[in-house]
């Protein structure tokens, strides 16, 4: 595999079920807010995204630091810092394009090839143990992939600095206005950071939460297409705490939904608060009115970063959207990772 310019966060082999035979798509885009027609490989993608800057880190790094990694980059026969950099740059965007991406497609394309070979396939059964538990470690992956994660992560990592910055202001100053006194968090390596994340045992923790929660495939019976974005797992809380957090992966009454293509989708909801839905569990559901698809492509528009997808100019949804609440473009969305182990990672 050469060097990859244009990294994608969604994969192109799952944007083509939302493109025309060419690999058109149609798109939005909140942030210039334009409606245009592109190849699939121009979205959700950005030069060099996961690229890590070896050299950089390590020429800001202390010398005992630096005197470290030329230790491991002796016994890793690593000449230099330039050649270890060569070697690792890419890590994330190979580990996703020659190990995830081909895992993911066959895992998709299995609920997709049921369906079309079925001749009665509603409520019959789509979902094995198996799938599920392979399901949920791409579907965890994709959601750490992307790049709303990415900006959510570094937002919270600010949040809590100001934080602390704050509680030692107060601690010293009774009249202290909170945020009189703004703080910066040392963050200037975010790809690193990303991969960190991504190469740890938080995607394998955030499947098994998945995998615990009843799932269904949702088949679109309406002329509307569904809509998908570029962060395209997307989730709504139906129940709320006046002080917790309720919209996390694990969160009592959560649910969670990915577009599989125009006419179907792959739906999670958490298992106590949405019990009656357990006669549901693995099998194909026909949603037969619209305002199921107008929801599912409404959690598109709010919660993608930047642009919505769609194989048709079907955007009138999102011309409604803009005339009752002016911008769609995104708001800044705190997430703290470690809140994981309460199940209520958001």
């Amino acid at each position: 595999m050469g060097k990859v310019k244009n990294q994608h966060y969604v994969p192109r082999s799952y944007l083509k079920y939302f493109s025309n035979n060419k690999e058109q798509v149609w798109v939005y885009d909140k942030e210039i807010n334009k409606f245009f027609n592109t190849n699939i490989a121009n979205v959700a993608a950005e030069k060099y995204f996961y690229d890590i800057p070896f050299e950089e880190i390590y020429n800001i790094l202390p010398q005992k630091d630096r005197e470290k990694i030329n230790d491991i980059m002796k016994e890793g026969n690593f000449a230099s810092i330039q050649e270890l950099e060569k070697s690792g740059k890419q890590i994330i965007e190979k580990f996703f394009a020659e190990n995830i991406e081909g895992m993911f497609e066959k895992a998709l394309n299995k609920i997709r090839v049921s369906f079309n070979m079925m001749s009665s396939p509603f409520y019959s059964q789509v979902l094995s143990k198996k799938d599920r538990i392979q399901l949920s470690l791409m579907l965890a992956l994709q959601i750490v992939r992307s790049k709303e994660f990415r900006e959510s992560h570094s937002e919270s990592i600010q949040s809590i600095t100001q934080a602390i910055v704050d509680v030692i202001a107060s601690s010293h100053e009774d009249e202290y206005e909170l945020g009189s006194i703004t703080a910066k968090a040392q963050y200037e390596f975010e790809s690193l950071e990303h991969a960190d994340i991504i190469l740890s045992d938080f995607p394998i923790r955030l499947a098994e939460i998945l995998s615990s929660h009843i799932w269904f495939v949702g088949v679109n019976q309406t002329k509307l297409p569904f809509y998908t974005s570029d962060d395209p797992v997307v989730k709504r809380a139906h129940k709320h705490h006046p002080f917790l957090g309720t919209d996390g992966y694990g969160s009592p009454g959560i649910e969670i939904a990915l577009p599989l293509s125009d006419q179907l989708i792959l739906v999670l909801v958490e298992r106590e608060y949405h019990s009656l839905l357990s006669f549901w569990e693995n099998r194909f559901i026909p949603l037969t009115n619209k305002q199921n698809i107008i929801y599912y492509n409404s959690l598109q528009v709010y919660q993608s970063n930047r642009q919505i997808y769609c194989s048709k100019r079907s955007f009138k949804l999102i011309n409604e959207m803009k005339r009752t609440e002016g911008s769609l473009e995104r708001k800044p969305r705190k997430m703290v990772v470690n809140s994981f182990l309460g199940k209520n990672i958001y």
